[in-house]
């Protein structure tokens, strides 16, 4: 029902529509700008039929008041008459909600209208950790993170050691667990948002773990007299490691000829001049609260391993010789070589119809001694011409060598093929010598046959067996390729 005080309303706003209508003549508007600047914010409202009253509002915190000349305005901001708001010298903090209210008489409420002002400025970053700096254990999680600030807010993407990291969003903030040493190292974050320079910072996260043990060169060739080094690098120990020298399970005795000493990581134990009690079994050992790391050492006498030659020009081969080239680096006089030879894989070509058979007899190693020479060294070299091959044949060789010390460990394996003999449907011996001399390292079954090989010297090297391997197998497929072309 209608009431006399709803219709005296009703009389009243048609007498003064300003207090009944939104008189507001400005729209809400978000201005983006940038520190420095100068913001005005409208409120035009009309108030030519009544007086109105008008309160500015930062968020929710009121800033003045059109009516109460006691309330002063912030520094930098100031009411207009026609009720707008001007923010002089924008800084960061600038950013909020504006809000201009029309205070009415009762029984009216007031109204009000928003503006925004962001103020747009580069990005900062502040490291979690904020020393920039984490240590943890092997297994323990790592906790990181880059909190930023900026407007817009600031995209942030990471880098490690430098590479780029494969996230699938934008994290400020990542956590894995440390279960490896690898995963320590410098983590970096870079934040932008497209105003000013990126901004970056970085963390250092430190994984405690057993040491790790480096060694180039385990196996040392020396001679009496000579200088000598036994070099181990400690690639990682955190925390730091302690470490030692160690013969026959005692630790080595230094003077001044026998010296340790540290340089970058890299642990020497040096013989000045090198006696034949030197020679012999050594360890280098790096040991901290988490783990221990040992390496095991030879100083001898006895000759490094020998290496074979792969020359073309050289490796003369016909269908029942090749021509063998090596060399051994050793201090000594080399006394003799052991040429170990067997064949690799050994085939019949048959007439039948179903074309290709092969035969495999007993895999034996044969041993043909090769004098030494009278050179002192240190690098000696050897030729042996073969004979008495079977053409078309794959052949694999291994080669000792012998100095007063005694036998040094065996070669590479090399794999090498004969010509074809007389009568055989086969391409021109200039395609045929296309198979080149392939080095492949000895297997560790094979060592062991080549030692144990004294009780087969007896068979003949001509019936020895074959052995199937990836490599063989590539081998006999160009040598059928070849004669079936």
């Amino acid at each position: 029902m209608w009431t006399a005080t709803k219709i005296m309303i009703v009389l009243h706003c048609m007498t003064n529509i300003v207090l009944c209508e939104k008189p507001f003549k400005s729209v809400p508007v978000v201005v983006k700008t940038y520190e420095n600047d100068t913001v005005l914010l409208p409120c035009y409202v009309d108030d030519s039929e009544v007086k109105i009253r008008v309160r500015w509002y930062k968020d929710k915190v009121l800033l003045g008041d059109s009516e109460d000349a006691h309330y002063l305005l912030p520094p930098r901001v100031r009411m207009h008459a026609n009720y707008s708001l001007q923010v002089d010298s924008l800084i960061a903090e600038d950013t909020a909600d504006y809000t201009c209210e029309v205070v009415r008489p009762e029984p009216w409420g007031p109204i009000r209208q928003t503006h925004t002002i962001e103020v747009q400025y580069s990005p900062t970053i502040k490291t979690i950790p904020e020393d920039g700096f984490l240590e943890v254990r092997k297994g323990d999680y790592v906790d990181i993170g880059c909190e930023t600030t900026g407007t817009p807010a600031p995209i942030v993407d990471w880098r490690k050691n430098g590479e780029p990291m494969p996230l699938l969003d934008h994290r400020p903030r990542i956590k894995f667990r440390a279960e490896h040493r690898l995963l320590a190292g410098i983590y970096e974050c870079t934040a932008n948002n497209g105003v000013g320079d990126p901004v970056r910072a970085a963390i250092r996260v430190i994984i405690h773990d057993a040491p790790v043990v480096l060694v180039e060169r385990s196996f040392v060739h020396t001679a009496i007299g000579l200088r000598a080094a036994l070099a181990a690098k400690v690639e990682f120990a955190v925390p730091p490691a302690r470490t030692a020298w160690y013969r026959d399970g005692r630790p080595v005795k230094t003077d001044d000829r026998v010296v340790i000493m540290v340089q970058d990581n890299i642990h020497q134990l040096i013989f000045r001049t090198v006696k034949k009690t030197d020679l012999g079994n050594y360890t280098f050992r790096a040991e901290n609260k988490l783990g221990m790391a040992d390496v095991s050492f030879k100083l001898t006498g006895l000759p490094n391993v020998a290496s074979f030659k792969v020359d073309t020009a050289l490796n003369k081969a016909t269908s029942t010789s090749f021509t063998l080239i090596w060399e051994v680096d050793s201090y000594s006089t080399i006394i003799e070589y052991n040429l170990w030879l067997r064949k690799y894989y050994s085939r019949l070509v048959t007439a039948v119809p179903e074309g290709l058979t092969t035969e495999s007899p007993a895999n034996h190693w044969v041993k043909i001694v090769v004098p030494g020479d009278s050179s002192d060294g240190p690098i000696h070299s050897a030729i042996y011409m073969v004979r008495g091959l079977t053409p078309s044949t794959v052949y694999e060789a291994v080669v000792t060598s012998r100095n007063r010390f005694g036998w040094s460990k065996p070669s590479a394996v090399l794999h090498f093929a004969t010509e074809p003999g007389a009568g055989r449907a086969v391409p021109s011996t200039s395609d045929y010598t296309n198979i080149s001399p392939i080095l492949e390292d000895l297997e560790p079954d094979m060592a062991h046959n080549i030692s144990q090989a004294h009780i087969f010297e007896s068979i003949n090297l001509w019936n020895s067996g074959s052995r199937r391997t990836p490599c063989l197998a590539a081998i006999l497929l160009i040598i059928i390729c070849l004669n079936f072309r």
